[in-house]
């Protein structure tokens, strides 16, 4: 009993890690507040400052250039059409 249990937590955290993937994805806004509020949340617990500073950088992120998912990237003119 206790092997299946360890597998539906793997199973459970995977499927989890790849929801927050996707959500960042389509909805970068929603994941930057989740993002602020897990380093407020370290701060309060006085996490380690490296990854106090990791949380921020991810949080504060500004907006990535190039197409992303953009099928139909010109890369000579350098934008999506």
């Amino acid at each position: 009993m206790g092997a299946v249990m360890i597998e539906s937590l793997i199973v459970g955290l995977l499927v989890l890690v790849c929801a927050l993937y996707w959500l960042g994805r389509l909805a970068p806004s929603v994941t930057q507040k989740l993002w602020k509020s897990t380093g407020s949340v370290l701060r309060t617990v006085h996490a380690p400052s490296v990854l106090q500073t990791a949380v921020v950088g991810r949080a504060n992120a500004g907006p990535r250039g190039g197409c992303g998912g953009c099928k139909g990237c010109d890369s000579k003119g350098g934008g999506c059409h």
